[in-house]
């Protein structure tokens, strides 16, 4: 039987446009500079609409209280494009299991369809895979949300089943999609150049 998973230090992982780091107190800036996105609101899962009366959603203090100390295994990057940052990046890990579930989100809506989300993921499975040694990767994704999962697609998840009707939002009960990448099968990009 394997051994626990040694839990490692959050790395930074560079990647030709992002760069994954430990998250600094300038990032709530950046957050707060953007305005309040429904779609990526939404692509989390959450009831917050169900609250929001079109103020901003996010404070100073709200953002901040994520910022304290992480449990163990449990690794949140901030995703830094062109200085500023531009969204996280989470792997929450189970080091008896060797698995680890994946969370992605980009607050910058003008970002979102420019392959950045694929760079994201395929750095952190890189390393979830080569440098940490999990075994499996899985997330959960709204299934009307076709542009993340195209991204997760293309990064070797593939679909495992339906959580139906499983959160609900103020026009209706909404279906996840559950998908997952193992390391056996788990191909990382080519490296061009």
């Amino acid at each position: 039987m394997p051994d626990r998973l040694v839990l490692l230090p959050l790395p930074t992982l560079r990647g030709g446009r992002v760069i994954l780091r430990e998250r600094l107190d300038s990032d709530i800036d950046d957050r707060l500079a953007q305005p309040i996105d429904p779609e990526e609101e939404d692509g989390y899962g959450s009831s917050w609409r169900r609250e929001w009366d079109g103020r901003r959603y996010h404070t100073r203090e709200h953002l901040a209280a994520g910022y304290g100390p992480a449990a163990p295994g449990c690794y949140a990057w901030a995703v830094e494009h062109e200085a500023h940052c531009i969204g996280g990046a989470g792997l929450r890990v189970d080091a008896d299991q060797h698995s680890a579930i994946y969370t992605v989100g980009l607050f910058v809506a003008a970002l979102r369809g420019r392959g950045l989300g694929q760079e994201i993921t395929r750095l952190v499975l890189a390393w979830a895979f080569g440098v940490l040694g999990v075994h499996r990767v899985e997330l959960e994704v709204l299934a009307g949300n076709s542009r993340a999962i195209g991204c997760y697609r293309a990064c070797g998840f593939g679909q495992e089943g339906i959580r139906h009707q499983a959160v609900l939002y103020p026009d209706g009960w909404k279906d996840l999609i559950l998908m997952a990448v193992l390391q056996p099968g788990y191909m990382p990009p080519a490296h061009n150049g």
